[in-house]
């Protein structure tokens, strides 16, 4: 294997031993018609009906089933066969079907392309360690008109954590890019590993959101939406003052629909 492939692996392992604690929505709220999707995702996507939509990264399912919910038809992949034996589980117990996957990003099974809705979200892009290779592989699954929608954790909050309300402490490099973080501070670390006194090791990666679209431009998708929010919750120990801080951010990027042929993944 090569380093890539390795950090790869080495998180795959990291992600297993994590997801028994981390069991998202109890399958009761989804089959009622509870929803793991946030109102501005929603309207970003608009109707999804009878669409066809890959979610990348999808945990143990919640996103996946709520879209499924919504009238999408829904592929979800993980890395974590731990996720994907979840997230299969929860699609059986709440009647919501879902095709998942156990698949890594760049090694995507090759039947799965001509996607109207590519879906990444809320701590997906970090893991990410080459972002050009990252955006030519979603363009390439997308159809002619397709798009790619990515909510996610601000970089800013990545490097920023709140120790009190009057201390903010830099505990990354905003413009780490390519490497690694070396520590990752606690409260960033991923739930069933944030709190314990020995997580296990992860290999994640600061993107600024200017990279981000910059790679789709690349990969030959059109930006149609960006935007920053603040959460108050991301910032606890600033109060009121959390909404002066970005947390989140929301990029949709689609595909000429003229564009018949896929465009070439590099390798």
């Amino acid at each position: 294997m090569n380093a890539l492939e390795d950090i790869t692996a080495a998180n795959r392992a990291s992600w297993n031993s994590i997801h028994p604690a981390r069991p998202g929505h109890p399958p009761a709220f989804l089959a009622a018609g509870g929803t793991a999707l946030q109102p501005e995702e929603l309207a970003a996507a608009g109707d999804v009906t009878n669409r066809r939509l890959l979610h990348v990264a999808c945990s143990c399912g919640d996103e996946a089933l709520s879209w499924a919910a919504q009238g999408a038809t829904v592929t979800g992949i993980d890395i974590s066969e731990v996720a994907i034996a979840q997230a299969r589980a929860k699609s059986e117990a709440t009647g919501i079907h879902v095709d998942f996957h156990r698949a890594d990003l760049f090694d995507l099974p090759p039947e799965l392309v001509d996607f109207d809705l590519i879906y990444l979200s809320w701590g997906a892009i970090c893991w990410v360690p080459d972002l050009t290779r990252w955006a030519a592989v979603i363009a390439d699954r997308l159809a002619p008109g397709g798009a790619v929608l990515l909510a996610e954790h601000h970089p800013v909050w990545e490097v920023l954590t709140a120790k009190d309300p009057s201390t903010l402490e830099l505990t990354a490099d905003y413009f780490g890019r390519t490497t690694p973080r070396a520590v990752i501070e606690n409260s960033k670390l991923p739930t069933g590993a944030r709190d314990t006194p020995e997580p296990p090791p992860f290999s994640a990666y600061i993107w600024p959101a200017a990279d981000v679209i910059t790679a789709l431009l690349a990969a030959g998708l059109c930006l149609t939406h960006f935007s920053e929010s603040p959460a108050s919750h991301s910032y606890p120990a600033l109060g009121d003052r959390a909404e002066w801080l970005p947390a989140t951010y929301l990029v949709r990027a689609e595909r000429d629909v003229s564009r018949g042929t896929s465009p070439r993944v590099p390798k």
